[in-house]
């Protein structure tokens, strides 16, 4: 075992560039006694340990092992890691983050006119470290005056720690539970929907776990990259030209995370034998990657020590990281530094650097790189109005804003047992017969409160009586006893708490359609059937389950003039519906939309992958399980803006061919699990392999993740110049 004492670049932060940088030229990877692990520097190793997590282990070596099953993503592998992130990755994506951008700009004018007048400030403390606190702090549910307790309470990794009498974690359960009743735009109640639609299971423990640990690294990054950012673009005179526009400010910002990233690097355990290079490594060794320095590896970047705007990424740099564990806030980090940077350049006139450039005290090393303080000045207005400026007020921010699926309070107004299992139910109004309900299109649920939460049930009224609503339920004797409840106790005059309706399932507008039910999955589909008869598509029904006498509306549906085929088993000798058949009988484009249970919906998405002229969109009864993919194959691209038509390999990513292409796309996780690099699809079939998207995104086939997602058929044109 090799040693490095005082050469170690995790002894004096000062030297961490020139250190790293002879740690590259060394052909070993050596062992630093600093951080007991060894330091792997150099891009190409770095990027096979992070495409490697199996081998590569983050449990045990990222964050200190928890007591009881939780902790923060960054302690999780695999399968739990990618579970636990589908709950909160597509709140994070940047089309939907843009609902926060005035916020942002709120904070930071609020901020700045608490100090505009001075002409000087120490940058980190009065404005880098408390904006993004603020609004990690609203966007995640929390009450936004209280940033000052909760950034305290953060000061042990992972949130720990308690301040005063009450634990941070205590105040998060608290919110989880109100906003279990009570949804609204934030972080918290979006894992709540995650959870009710069945896109993720988890516990009540690991969603409380997963908020602290995204507190933390919500603002840690932006806070540093903005101090150690600013002082760099003051010193090297790069200011006016970082912040000349919107394009300017968005390159600036990548080529700082690329130059000197908060994340200085992340510990891997080992978990097999493996050699990096010459070095042999066994269960339990320690590998600490180096993401500044392989950001900064001479074989993968031209001039990597100089601060170039305008530079050009072939490669994606480790800014954020990379792989599963590549950071989920990135996106949100990007929109708020560009924000900051913009807003500084607006307010503070002739910005300039006080700390002299070599002075500035760097913090101790390790996972995280940051400044201790950076000052700076400008020239002050000659008048600042005594009150806040107008429109710069902070308000309750859409972070604060309840759902539009309100709580609604609601009466049984009539019951029916249609068959042995189900109960219809006809839900009305509280307040009086005269009272309209919500408005919904076909393929809604609503919620209905149980003793034991709240339960899903799809509309299977007529969309266009907003007087009353009906549901039905299945009587589940397998299930959390949710059903049972109520089949026992809703009778007609009980009152009941309602909320929605949403839609994950809503109907497009097509030609064609092909609907299939899964037992009490027909529910959702009866007005679909009544809107594709008024768009005057074609269509069919096909209703499986195990016997007639189980299968609500069927019957009823079949005696009509819908388009209807009936499948019991007990007719067809326990037999198995030919799902493929079925998907290979379509040979013009079909939108087919499916609700059961897991296993015909995996039949059925095995189907029409084979299949692009069909468009799925399914609802599930349960979380999906792993999904398989078709083998990788070559695709053609064509990208609408400058017609130019590129080929992508079974072996290369979509993303790669776009980039080598200067299509300049952004990425940050290239694994399918940030939604940075999302492109529109203006034609043909994507195959999502994300873990993103959600079902509905998935089933538009508008977007799509070009990291890992391919194209079902032999074509895709994308809004790419």
């Amino acid at each position: 075992m090799t040693t490095i004492s005082t050469s170690c670049p995790f002894t004096n932060p000062r030297s961490l560039h020139t250190d790293l940088a002879e740690s590259r030229s060394n052909p070993d990877i050596e062992f630093s006694s600093t951080l007991n692990a060894y330091i792997v520097s150099r891009y190409d190793e770095i990027l096979h340990i992070l495409d490697n997590p199996t081998l590569f282990a983050s449990r045990g070596a990222t964050v200190p092992e928890f007591p009881a099953p939780g902790g923060t993503l960054l302690g999780w592998d695999n399968p739990d890691h990618d579970r636990l992130r589908a709950s909160v990755s597509g709140f994070f994506i940047p089309r939907k983050l843009e609902r926060f951008q005035p916020l942002m700009a709120e904070l930071a004018h609020e901020l700045i006119h608490g100090f505009v007048a001075n002409g000087e400030v120490e940058i980190k403390s009065e404005f880098a470290l408390p904006l993004p606190l603020k609004l990690i702090t609203t966007i995640a549910g929390l009450d936004p005056s209280r940033w000052e307790w909760i950034g305290r309470c953060l000061a042990l990794f992972g949130g720990i720690t308690e301040s005063g009498n009450l634990s941070v974690e205590q105040k998060v359960q608290d919110v989880i539970q109100e906003r279990k009743i009570d949804r609204r735009d934030d972080l918290i109640s979006h894992i709540w929907d995650q959870r009710d639609c069945g896109a993720v299971v988890m516990t009540d423990f690991e969603h409380l776990a997963m908020i602290p640990g995204l507190l933390l690294a919500g603002h840690e990054t932006t806070t540093s990259v903005l101090s150690m950012g600013l002082s760099h673009l003051l010193h090297y005179g790069l200011w006016e030209k970082a912040t000349a526009d919107e394009k300017a400010a968005s390159a600036a910002i990548e080529e700082l995370l690329r130059y000197e990233s908060a994340i200085a690097g992340m510990l891997r355990r080992v978990t097999q034998p493996t050699s990096i290079g010459s070095r042999k490594l066994n269960p339990g060794d320690r590998v600490f990657l180096a993401y500044t320095s392989g950001s900064r590896d001479e074989g993968v970047f031209e001039c990597p020590g100089q601060l170039q705007l305008k530079r050009r990424f072939a490669k994606q740099h480790f800014g954020f990281g990379r792989g599963i564990h590549a950071c989920l806030g990135a996106p949100l980090a990007r929109l708020l530094l560009k924000t900051e940077m913009l807003v500084l350049r607006e307010r503070l006139p002739s910005l300039r650097l006080v700390t002299p450039y070599e002075q500035i005290q760097y913090e101790k090393v390790g996972a995280s790189r940051g400044v201790e303080n950076v000052v700076v000045a400008w020239d002050p207005p000659s008048k600042v109005p005594p009150t806040k400026l107008k429109g710069y007020t902070l308000k309750a921010g859409v972070a604060g804003k309840r759902k539009p699926n309100a709580v609604i309070p609601a009466v049984i107004k009539q019951v029916s047992l249609i068959t042995d299992e189900v109960l219809e139910v006809t839900i009305a109004a509280k307040h009086s017969p005269l009272t309209s309900l919500p408005s919904w299109e076909p393929g809604a649920h609503i919620d209905i409160l149980s003793p034991d939460g709240y339960r899903q049930y799809s509309l299977c009224s007529d969309p266009r009586d907003t007087s009353i609503w009906k549901v039905a339920i299945r009587k589940e004797n397998e299930g959390s006893g949710g059903s049972i409840w109520f089949h026992e106790n809703l009778k007609e005059g009980t009152e009941i708490t309602v909320r929605g309706p949403r839609n994950h399932f809503r109907l497009q507008k097509g030609d064609r359609y092909v609907f299939i039910a899964g037992g009490i999955g027909i529910t959702p589909m009866i007005s679909m059937l009544d809107e594709a008869k008024r768009q005057r598509a074609s269509y069919e029904l096909v209703c499986l389950g195990r016997s007639r006498r189980t299968m609500a509306y069927c019957e009823e549906l079949a005696r009509g003039e819908h388009p209807v085929q009936i499948w019991a088993a007990d007719e067809n000798r326990n037999q198995r519906f030919d799902i493929a058949a079925l998907v290979a009988q379509q040979k013009e484009p079909t939108q087919v939309y499916c609700c059961g249970p897991k296993r015909l919906l995996a039949a059925l998405e095995d189907a029409c992958r084979l299949n692009p002229k069909i468009q799925l969109r399914v609802e599930r009864f349960q979380a999906p399980s792993n999904v398989t993919f078709l083998p990788n194959r070559s695709f053609n691209v064509l990208l609408n803006g400058s017609g130019r038509e590129l080929t992508v390999g079974p072996e290369e990513s979509l993303l790669e061919v776009l980039n080598r292409n200067e299509c300049r796309i952004m990425s940050t996780c290239s694994k399918g699990t940030c939604g940075t690099c999302e492109v529109r699809v203006l034609e043909g079939k994507p195959e999502h392999r994300d873990s993103v998207l959600s079902l509905e995104e998935k089933g538009e086939n508008t977007v799509m993740m070009p990291c890992v997602s391919r194209c079902v058929g032999d074509r895709l044109v994308l809004d790419l110049w």
